[in-house]
């Protein structure tokens, strides 16, 4: 297979909040990519960067001009919209950084990030382990409730920690395939969560990860790489899988394909926040759209600059 325009597995999508124009691609071997058009064209932005491994990309929640990335050399930030980088982790250049999210009751500065070496906490230079309890140090994903709640996919199952608690509970009751590749919580429901699996295809709870269940009807593989809520009034429930992407509109009881124009296999997802009918889909070193929420496809990323540019000379 060819390795398509982005050099690599896109495995991470970020839509500016703000300014929905500006989108940001990780992809594994390719590096970083941004686009200010809404995908139509795109600039390498890898000034600074020792190499393309990058597995993980963030938008800062309160200030969208910062970007942090997850690479198998540590964390990078970028105070520019992507123009450059620099370190952030001097002590963890052989970590792969996996997941990053902020927690948005604290300072949005305040990072924390899966490992393949367990967990960390921190901002700038300052950091910490944070894994006591976990029964595998390998954390694939991580996502945060509205009340600072913590929850890490591991390939050992699920593991909640709460926000002033001082280590990790399994919550794997039910969950009959333990390795966890993607999590989402409903942004209605906190207590409400999907997990994503290697094999056993998407569980979904309703009490915080105490009790899991099945929730497969009509998806159509189980191996499942990416998950993505979108909020009302166009709610709805999105699985990147081996196979495309597929759909629920009722929490997971039923799912369909969306439109074929998608490869088989999708590592990542994201929705621009300002019109949540609006998709992204990346896969093996390519980036696909879709202004219907999944009806239809298209792919943008044919235009790529990849000798890089400031992208402060056009700011928007």
């Amino acid at each position: 297979m060819e390795p398509g325009p982005f050099l690599g597995v896109v495995l991470s999508i970020a839509v500016n909040p703000l300014n929905p124009k500006t989108l940001y691609c990780a992809a594994f071997n390719g590096g970083v990519f941004r686009s200010k058009d809404y995908g139509k064209s795109w600039t390498a932005a890898n000034e600074g960067l020792p190499n393309r491994q990058v597995f993980s990309l963030l938008i800062n929640p309160g200030d969208p001009d910062r970007l942090y990335i997850g690479t198998d050399q540590g964390i990078y930030l970028s105070a520019d919209q992507g123009a450059s980088w620099r370190l952030l982790t001097p002590a963890l250049k052989e970590w792969n950084i996996r997941s990053l999210v902020a927690d948005p009751t604290e300072d949005p500065r305040l990072l924390y990030v899966a490992t393949d070496q367990g967990i960390l906490k921190g901002k700038e230079n300052n950091w910490k382990r944070i894994s006591k309890g976990l029964a595998s140090k390998d954390a694939r994903t991580l996502i945060i409730s509205r009340h600072g709640e913590l929850f890490a996919g591991t390939f050992d199952g699920v593991f909640k920690k709460e926000k002033k608690g001082s280590s990790w509970v399994a919550r794997n009751h039910g969950l009959e395939d333990k390795r966890v590749r993607a999590l989402a919580i409903d942004p209605s429901s906190q207590s409400t969560l999907y997990a994503g699996t290697a094999s056993g295809g998407v569980f979904k709870t309703t009490n915080g990860g105490k009790e899991w269940k099945a929730a497969n009807r009509g998806l159509l593989n189980s191996t499942v790489l990416s998950l993505m809520i979108t909020p009302e009034p166009y709610k709805a429930l999105y699985a990147g899988t081996v196979d495309g992407v597929f759909k629920s509109l009722d929490g997971g009881k039923r799912w369909f394909a969306t439109g074929q124009e998608l490869p088989f296999t999708v590592a990542s997802l994201a929705f621009d926040l300002s019109e949540p009918r609006t998709l992204y889909a990346g896969s093996g070193g390519r980036l696909f759209k879709s202004g219907n929420a999944g009806e239809k496809w298209e792919e943008v990323s044919h235009q790529v600059n990849y000798f890089g540019s400031n992208p402060l000379s056009a700011k928007q």
